[in-house]
């Protein structure tokens, strides 16, 4: 495998397959899918999009969703996709283009780890936020990256890519939101089984499930404004 991939660069290379869906992807839908409020009636933010694939509803859509992300690539993709939101801007996450008390609801999926430090991730959630808004986010699980796993992907070549990352544990995320006015409602380790199962089969690599069964894989945190 060539060598660890910048940010930026590395989602560029990505974008023409992020669509696809893998054992993270389908543990975070799960994830977020609990530790959503009911959106409907309520303004909702993905921060880190990605192609916006997410912000997609039926009933139950939120009033107003919108989504930024760091890749310009990532947008313009999802955008080709018909049905996707118009509504999305390129920008960091530590940096909202969003004025204060915007949303009642904010999602940060899987992109935490991309980044040094949370306090200026923390610091724009919370500002966007209406007061008793909530933010869930997601990022890959510390254990998984002790037990040697890593961000890869294969681009459009079908290449194999490694993403870099930073390791957060769960207290760091909790102190990060806590110095910015928010606490945590809810957590959870979402674990390697049976609702992942059919992607490690389709690859040929049971054997591999059988490895990782009951590893946690997904980290999942809910703060309340």
């Amino acid at each position: 495998m060539s060598a660890i991939l910048a940010t930026r660069e590395a989602y560029r290379l990505w974008s023409e397959t992020y669509d696809e869906e893998n054992p993270l992807s389908e543990l975070d839908r799960i994830a977020v899918r609990l530790l959503t409020p009911e959106l409907e009636g309520r303004d909702l933010l993905d921060a880190a999009c990605g192609t916006g694939r997410r912000l997609v509803f039926g009933s139950g859509a939120p009033r107003s969703a919108a989504g930024v992300d760091l890749v310009f690539e990532m947008l313009v993709r999802g955008r080709r996709v018909p049905g996707r939101p118009a509504v999305t801007a390129a920008a960091d996450v530590r940096a909202l283009p969003f004025r204060a008390e915007s949303f009642d609801v904010a999602w940060c999926r899987l992109a935490a780890g991309h980044l040094p430090a949370l306090s200026g991730l923390y610091g724009e959630l919370s500002r966007v936020l209406r007061k008793g808004g909530c933010a869930v986010l997601t990022d890959f699980h510390p254990e998984a990256i002790r037990r040697g796993h890593a961000r890869i992907f294969r681009d459009a070549a079908g290449a194999p890519r490694e993403v870099e990352h930073v390791v957060h544990e769960s207290v760091e995320h909790e102190e990060a939101a806590a110095e910015r006015g928010m606490s945590l409602d809810a957590n959870g380790s979402f674990c390697v089984g049976g609702e992942v199962r059919s992607f490690y089969e389709s690859a040929g690599r049971l054997d591999r499930y059988a490895r990782d069964a009951g590893m946690p894989l997904l980290l999942a945190l809910r703060f309340v404004r």
